[in-house]
């Protein structure tokens, strides 16, 4: 059963060197976790082949998903990752983000699950 975990921006991976006096934006990125206690270890290709494949409609440049097993918990542990273009100046706060992409990515993967 998937288990929605949290929201956040994601600004570990981010690196900006200063360059004078240029202004830099910094890309922005989100990402949802999820866990799922019945997905097996040896359906992960299958959902994360399906995941991939899917068009996610919405303002995010980009869309990835990771998908792991957690050994020591017994879990699988799913990451979507969202991407917006540093040029983009619109973009959406997490709470948005997160009433927009939740409903519609645990939709699909309740759907598709192989279990």
């Amino acid at each position: 059963m998937l288990q929605f975990e949290e929201i956040k921006e994601d600004t570990e991976d981010v690196k900006i060197e200063d360059i004078g006096d240029k202004e830099t934006s910094l890309p922005k990125s989100f990402i949802l976790v999820y866990t799922d206690y019945e997905l097996t270890e040896g359906s992960i290709p299958e959902v994360w082949g399906k995941l991939n494949e899917h068009d996610f409609d919405g303002d995010a440049e980009n869309i990835d998903f990771v998908i792991y097993f957690d050994n020591l918990n017994k879990t699988c542990r799913i990451i979507m990752a969202l991407y917006y273009s540093e040029d983009d100046s619109s973009v959406p706060e997490v709470n948005e983000i997160a009433e927009y992409y939740r409903p519609i990515f645990e939709d699909f993967y309740n759907k598709n699950k192989p279990y």
